[in-house]
């Protein structure tokens, strides 16, 4: 074949046929390429670098710089991890930096650290087992002072922020799916605490079977008390019930939203217009509510130890006399009346109907008489509407013996209700109302007549604490 000359195309030459003509200038595809790549590279050789395939002397120097709560979390991620972040040597060095930042006590020894361990010594657990030991330790100091006028911690709401203490809501449905949700605020008042949950995206509610509330408290803490920000929590539960609004008795009602108390000092609020759930309110008394945050598990609530008096054989009125109680009425936010009553008393001739009668404020004594600072309402409201519900607050009762030790607390949503039954009064004009409360250790009833349009005057209290009460918290037999 003659060369062709450039931009021809190249003529076959006598006894060549069409197929054997080549374009100039293109390299031939040798049929042997396969045979010029290297034999001993692997597939994997070129794929991406994951976690997966990082060598776990490299994931152990990582996880070497990391925060105990930082390893907790880590361990989530897969069991490989979970095995890596358990590594005693990391968790002993842990050790060593949590219990240097501790001052030692008079003894020259610091909270919770052995002198030398074990060598089968599981680090991590006793890491763990020491920042709870020196978490509840705080308990014991934060909580130490009583205030005067309630007669219990003064400083139940610093402790719940010292220790950065959180509530979750946790709706189970049918499919045994948890739905979680933070709480949106709290308000602490002397004797009680308020939580409420109102950012809420709920499934709907016919597919709820179950609602748990859940407190969350750190377990490490900086050197300055305050809380690692990606730190591991105790979950400790409060309170679970079966959901199932429709069994429960509409308490209140306003334009938008139906009210039912669920359990006691648990609300749910309904919409009118579809039945979901609008918010969600916890009332829940002070008395040991910081240790139901810290020392509870995430299946058993905190039952704190008895404290009951030992038995008088001497006093022939053992269980009737010097009882101190602190009563008030107010909605989620502010308190709206107030008052605490020393020295109450009931003879062994006015026990009746199986109930010891105490009388903190008298119907036929004007001076006992007090007014609330405005009428008795419960205001709500949700990230897109609010409201106020008519004749409804939240009563608060803490109920203390001679010694002092809280042996009745309550804390629920009552109605107001028109005392048909009042007697006449000759001392006020407006309208008679009553408030009524009643559970398995005794009943509560505040009698109430309006002033004005704008608030109530206290006239009447009585407390009738069951005799199986007295008896099985004085070992008495009335």
């Amino acid at each position: 074949m003659s060369p062709s000359s450039k931009g021809q195309r190249p003529v076959a030459s006598p006894g060549q046929s069409a197929k054997d003509i080549k374009p100039r200038n293109v390299p031939v595809k040798s049929s042997n390429a396969k045979s010029l790549q290297p034999k001993n590279i692997s597939r994997g050789y070129y794929r991406k670098p994951t976690m997966e395939s990082m060598p776990e002397e490299l994931l152990m120097k990582i996880f070497q710089h990391m925060s105990a709560s930082e390893l907790l979390t880590a361990a989530c991620v897969c069991r490989q991890w979970l095995k890596l972040t358990a590594d005693n040597l990391i968790w002993e060095k842990l050790f060593i930096q949590l219990t240097s930042r501790v001052k030692p006590d008079e003894q020259g020894h610091r909270l919770g650290t052995p002198l030398k361990g074990p060598p089968e010594t599981k680090w991590k657990r006793e890491c763990i087992h020491w920042c709870r030991k020196r978490r509840n330790h705080k308990i014991t100091a934060l909580l130490k002072k009583i205030s005067p006028y309630t007669f219990m911690p003064a400083n139940t709401e610093k402790a719940l922020q010292k220790l950065c203490i959180t509530w979750q809501l946790v709706l189970t449905d049918s499919n045994k799916t948890e739905h979680i949700f933070q709480h949106s605020d709290v308000f602490c008042f002397p004797t009680t605490t308020t939580i409420r949950w109102y950012s809420l995206e709920p499934p709907p509610i016919k597919s709820l079977k179950r609602l748990a509330i859940f407190a969350l408290s750190p377990i490490f803490f900086r050197k300055d008390g305050s809380a690692d920000t990606a730190n591991a929590c105790q979950r400790s539960l409060l309170l679970q019930t079966q959901l199932n609004p429709s069994q429960h008795a509409i308490v209140e009602c306003d334009d938008l939203v139906n009210l039912h108390v669920i359990n006691q000092g648990l609300l749910l609020a309904t919409w009118k217009d579809g039945g979901e759930i609008a918010f969600i309110s916890l009332c829940v008394h002070n008395h040991m509510l910081v240790q139901r945050c810290c020392l509870g598990t995430s299946s058993k609530e905190y039952i704190p130890p008895s404290l009951k008096p030992k038995f008088d054989d001497v006093d022939t009125q053992y269980g009737l006399h010097h009882f101190s109680c602190v009563i008030e009425l107010r909605n989620q936010r502010t308190v709206l009346w107030s008052q605490p009553f020393t020295n109450l008393h009931c003879e062994k001739e006015d026990i009746g109907d199986g109930f010891v009668h105490l009388i903190p404020v008298r119907p036929d004594v004007v001076t006992d008489h007090t007014f609330t600072n405005k009428k008795l309402t419960l205001p709500w409201k949700t990230d897109v509407f609010k409201g106020i519900v008519q004749n409804l607050c939240i009563l608060d009762m803490t109920l203390l013996d001679e010694f002092k030790s809280p042996m009745w607390t309550v804390s629920n949503p009552v109605k107001v209700l028109s005392d048909e039954d009042a007697p006449l009064s000759y001392n006020y004009d407006g309208e008679p109302y009553v408030i009524k409360y009643e559970d398995d250790k005794g009943k509560v009833t505040i009698q109430l007549v309006t002033d004005g349009d704008t608030r109530y005057v206290v006239t009447g209290i009585m407390v009738d604490v069951s005799l199986t009460t007295i008896n099985s918290w004085f070992s008495t037999s009335y």
